[in-house]
């Protein structure tokens, strides 16, 4: 190895200062160059007439509006109408307390914005104006005015009403029910202006592209500036793995195959589909937006360069196994850099124990598992904290620099993907003031002045430090992200450092958050940083580790713990990012605890009940998974037992066996002890010979259990797949792509494509009173509750799921809210759901307020039709709480309703065969589709009758339906196709890859033609999240469309609730004309990096 010192170039370190300094600067610079931003606006009357337009604004509120209205456009008004011009279709959801109202009643007109009426005119007063007056309403940030000309105040008129403050209406567009000549009106001055935010919709100039390539060159430059300083000591140190360290290992097969198992089989996590919309609507829109949240703020500063990765893949495919790709590859390299890289700097003993390997492998896969088997980064911020200490590691080793600003870099880049990213920081912070003592002994090597040396040296780590400020402000600006920022605080959620407990409060409930899998993970974490903790007191170091790396890597994990208080979410998903770390210090704990129990029999056997105790903890928690992942899997909305008898019961009593034959242990040990003194023999020669045989399995607690834990996920996993086979999961779904076949569950689900024209034909009557025919007691049409909301919500689908309020009980497709004004063909006034013509299809109830009565209703028989593929049930629309097997094969007690069938003879008479009960997939009691597959019914019966019985004298026991339907059946994929615009929820877009989420761009979104969203439990929940009050995409489409459900079924799963699909329909005027889609006037202007429409009113009501 050479030695020699050489002296620096004199061009050296003046190179790397202003290389170095430069890329500082130019990345410092980058967020306050300038943008060219696509401002949008709106003008209206469009098109030359005056019909109504759709512009629903991403962000709700307009950064203006200014509106001119003619007084005399109260004679234009549709007869019986008020509607002179309004943001709000009239009858969406609180639209006079959201939006801007100008209407009209019996010669009067008023103004309104946000409930508060601005301007009111009664006929008289109206008549005293001029004839060509005009009204002006002005609403921006500093207030909303409705002003009359100055003349009008001599006429005794009101003239300007003022609100003061940010009250801007919500606005999906603009309605109204004017009539008559457009031209005249608008020359008479009917005009609407809007300024549309879109302020972040907006590319960088050629300046700014140019700024952000010459920061890069430079901060290249500077490294290689900083990589010549590195050599001027002679010494040649190398910093990349050695040759034979790459041969493959028995371990390395071992950790593949569980990686490539659960790649295919295993459970995703909750926000999939969450991130892949977001990913795939930012090709059309220019930026990345959160989409289902926040009023379309972009993500910066957090997701870059990630989520733009996952951008571009989107592009090339929507799969699961093309999009999660990145996560497996994070996977196979963080385990890669642990067993090379990680353990060897720990020290020779740690990488040359094989329980050391064992128990990082398996620690590492009992993260990756429940945590980071999909699109969200806590995969890539596992790994890139793990090589941000690597890099420290080898630059303290080496005594060099590079590594060291490499690393800085890796940190920043890590820290940009999200908050929690902060443990990167942390390695770097444990590693600082070995850094610093570094760059103090090569000043002597440098030579010249201290503070040029040091300029020479730090300028390069400024550089690599800030360049991830490309990827952050890219196309984005100071003021844009600070605007995001601003909303996504206001908004929530964004807990206090001191809510940190909420955490590891959701940890430990009975909710998918912890799962047993979950807290498995954690709690072992928290072992390993127990035991590695007690060996650094007792022994100053683990025996048999480095000293020093051992403590930084402590130091990273207790700095992960701190950061991890200021994230502003609090969510169990960010545990995942321990995955190395925490796989790091399973291996530093394994030989501690190895060590430990060689000096102590006593020891070994306490250690080994605590660790089973700790497991016993972990096993209480259900064995839940999100979304579709849970289906088939055993015990997923429960813990883990075996005929009512809990693992985590059994678990304990033999965790609390152990400790107590170890309590036995350590009194036979003492007495020995004593003996053995008494006759003057060492006391530790008792027990060193009988300890060697435990060298090995001494130190294996941890990963005994997480071998146990990872093997029993796995398994869960197998069985599922087995157990729902020909159905759809998630396996299935991902073992189908690989063929080519990319939808997923798009395939897997079937729904109706004939619903009113799929009823069976009465043998003896007509539809309409088929439903009844045979007996009708207490059975009539209008009994069903005017208002159904299904019941409380029980499950662990979500984490949300112990915390719906009265208000998440939301009005969905399936419910009946008050009264029709038209009779139905029997009479009733009950809306139907699913579409159903109530013109058509007829009702009977067992409903009553007051005293109740048994009820009873057989209807008539109907023909059955010939059996084909296409046609796989026998279906019927009912309410109520019905008596049936739930997917988990227990009984659930209501009302009995059954289908009786029979075969009909040539001369009429009907035999009757048996009877069969509905699968009911619920929600109770809404209105749902209880389903009979025609294959439970006997070939030669030709005939069908329903025989509803409710028996209870509970008021909230009872039955209402419709007559049983064969529907012919299609898949999704084929019904919605991949064209049409469909909002999905951000549970299910993973599942759904092939249905094209809606657009938006330059601040206006695509009105979207179907909704998919998850089984009931997560609609509830999630809807929240995506709802008017949070900002979210739910919030427009709502307020221009209506909606009812399709009915839809999970194929060969019957039972399933798999979730809902809905059609929307654009909100009509009086006249039933929908709105056209607004023309969006686009322009191009340069924005400089600091300027700002004003703060967004991200007030909803």
């Amino acid at each position: 190895m050479s030695t020699s010192i050489a002296k620096p170039q004199p061009w050296l370190k003046p190179a790397a200062i202003i290389t170095g300094l430069l890329g500082f600067l130019l990345f410092i610079l980058t967020p306050f160059l300038p943008v060219n931003q696509t401002q949008a606006s709106l003008q209206w009357p469009q098109g030359g007439n005056l019909n109504s337009v759709n512009a629903p604004l991403e962000s709700y509120t307009p950064v203006d509006f200014h509106a001119t209205v003619p007084v005399k456009a109260v004679n234009d008004v549709r007869e019986g109408e008020s509607l002179l011009l309004s943001t709000l279709p009239s009858d969406s959801p609180n639209a006079t307390a959201r939006g801007l109202f100008v209407r009209t009643q019996d010669g009067s007109l008023e103004v309104s914005n946000r409930s508060q009426v601005l301007l009111q005119l009664k006929k008289d007063e109206l008549a005293k104006l001029s004839p060509d007056a005009v009204i002006q309403i002005d609403s921006t940030f500093d207030g909303t005015t409705a002003t009359l000309p100055s003349d009008a105040k001599a006429k005794g008129v009101t003239v300007e009403s003022e609100q003061d403050g940010d009250h801007r209406p919500i606005v999906s567009g603009i309605y109204t029910e004017l009539e008559g000549n457009s031209a005249a009106l608008e020359n008479a001055g009917l005009r609407v202006d809007m300024e549309i935010n879109s302020r972040f919709t907006s590319t960088p100039t050629a300046l700014k592209t140019a700024a952000m390539w010459l920061g890069g060159l430079m901060t290249v430059a500077s490294l290689a500036c900083l990589a010549l300083m590195d050599r001027l000591d002679g010494n040649k140190h190398p910093i990349v793995l050695a040759g034979r360290s790459l041969r493959p290992r028995l371990l390395d097969g071992v950790v593949l195959a569980f990686l490539g198992f659960w790649y295919i089989f295993g459970a995703n996590t909750s926000d999939d589909g969450f991130i892949l919309t977001m990913a795939r609507a930012s090709h059309e829109s220019g930026y990345m937006a959160n989409y289902y949240r926040w009023f379309g703020v972009p993500e910066s500063p957090f997701g870059a360069p990630y989520y733009d990765l996952l951008g571009f893949m989107a592009q090339v495919s929507t799969a699961s196994t093309w999009m999660r790709l990145p996560s497996l590859l994070a996977a196979i390299a963080t385990w890669f850099v642990l067993s090379r890289e990680v353990l060897p700097r720990l020290g020779a003993k740690i990488d040359g124990r094989r329980v050391a390997h064992w128990t990082a492998a398996f620690v590492m896969l009992a993260f990756w598992l429940p945590y980071n088997n999909g699109l969200r980064p806590e995969p890539i911020i596992a790994l890139g904290a793990l090589l941000t200490w690597v890099s420290f590691e080898v630059a303290i080793a080496n005594r060099r620099l590079l590594p060291a600003a490499v690393g800085t870099l890796i940190a920043a880049f890590t820290l940009a993907c999200g908050p929690t990213g902060l443990m990167a920081v942390a390695a770097l912070l444990a590693a600082l003031s070995s850094v610093i003592r570094i760059v103090y002994q090569r000043t002597k090597l440098l030579g010249g002045n201290l503070w040029v040396s040091v300029a020479a040296m730090v300028a390069p780590f400024l550089a690599a430090g800030t360049a991830v400020l490309v990827a952050v402000f890219g196309d984005q600006t100071f003021a844009s992200v600070r605007e995001s920022i601003t909303v996504r605080s206001a908004v929530g959620p964004s807990l206090e450092w001191y809510n940190e407990y909420i955490r590891y409060k959701s940890l430990f409930e009975q909710t998918v958050d912890g799962s047993f899998a979950r807290r498995f993970s954690v709690l072992m974490a928290f072992v390993s940083i127990a035991v590695v903790l007690a060996a650094m007191l007792r022994f100053r170091k683990v025996p048999g580790s480095n000293q020093m790396p051992s403590q930084r890597l402590m130091l990273m994990m207790l700095g992960t713990l701190f950061f991890l208080m200021f994230t502003p979410t609090k969510w169990t998903h960010h545990f995942g990012v321990w995955a190395g770390i925490g796989a790091a210090l399973g291996a530093l704990a394994a030989v501690a605890m190895s060590h430990m129990a060689m000096r102590s029999a006593r020891f070994r056997t306490l250690m080994f009940g605590g660790i089973l105790f700790v497991f016993a903890f972990a096993l209480a928690g259900v064995n839940g998974w999100w979304y579709v992942s849970s289906y088939g899997v055993p015990w997923f909305d429960k813990t883990i037992q075996l005929k009512g008898i809990e693992a985590s019961t059994v678990m304990l009593g033999i965790a609390l066996l152990v400790l107590l034959l170890g309590t036995i242990q350590s009194f036979i040990i003492d007495v020995r002890e004593t003996q053995a003194e008494e006759r003057g023999e060492d006391p530790r020669a008792i027990r060193r010979g009988r300890l060697d045989r435990f060298n090995g399995l001494a130190s294996a607690p941890i990963a005994v259990v997480c071998i146990l834990a990872v093997v029993f996920q796995s398994l869960s996993f197998g069985k599922a797949f087995a157990a729902q086979y020909p159905a759809y999961s998630v396996g299935l779904g991902n073992l189908r792509t690989l063929k080519g076949d990319t939808c997923a569950m798009a395939d897997y689900i079937l729904m109706e494509t004939d619903t009113n024209e799929s009823f069976l034909k009465p043998v003896n009557t007509d539809l309409r009173d088929s439903i009844g025919e045979e007996k009708q007691n207490n059975f009539e049409p209008g009994r069903v509750p005017p208002v159904l909301n299904s019941e409380e919500i029980n499950g662990v689908s979500t984490a949300l799921a112990n915390e719906v309020s009265d208000e998440d009980t939301a009005l969905d497709a399936s419910t009946s809210v008050g009264l029709r004004k038209e009779e139905g063909i029997n009479g009733s006034r009950v809306p139907l759901p699913f579409g159903l013509d109530y013109k058509r299809v007829p009702i009977l109830g067992s409903w009553k307020n007051g005293d109740q009565y048994y009820s009873e209703a057989i209807s008539d028989w109907y023909e059955m039709p010939e059996r084909s593929e296409n046609k796989p049930l026998l279906v019927v629309s009912a309410a109520g709480r019905i008596a049936h097997t739930d997917i988990n094969g227990i009984d659930q007690y209501g009302q009995s309703f059954v289908a009786e069938y029979g075969r009909r003879d040539n001369d009429g008479t009907v035999t009757e065969l048996g009877q069969a009960r509905f699968d009911d997939p619920g929600p109770r009691p809404v209105w749902r589709n209880l389903r009979l597959p025609l294959d439970q019914i006997p070939a030669e019966a030709n005939v069908v009758r329903l025989h509803a019985i409710d028996a209870s004298l509970d008021p909230d026991q009872w039955i209402a339906f419709t007559p049983p339907r064969v529907p012919t059946m299609d898949t999704l994929n084929n019904v919605v196709g991949s064209e049409a615009p469909v909002l999905m929820d951000w549970q299910v877009p993973l599942q759904f890859p092939c249905q094209r989420p809606f657009s938006h761009y330059a601040g206006v979104i695509e009105n979207p033609r179907y909704r998919i969203s998850p089984d009931h439990v997560g609609r509830v929940t999630g809807s929240r999240f995506q709802d008017a009050l949070g900002g979210g995409a739910q919030g427009p489409v709502e307020a221009i469309d209506s909606s009812f459900q399709l009915p839809s079924y999970a194929k060969n799963d019957w039972r399933r609730d798999w979730g809902t699909i809905e059609i929307y329909n654009p909100r009509t005027d009086s006249q039933d004309q929908k709105p056209d889609n607004a023309d969006i006037q686009l322009e191009e202007v340069r924005r400089a990096g600091t300027w700002t429409p004003g703060l967004m009113n991200i007030s909803v009501e």
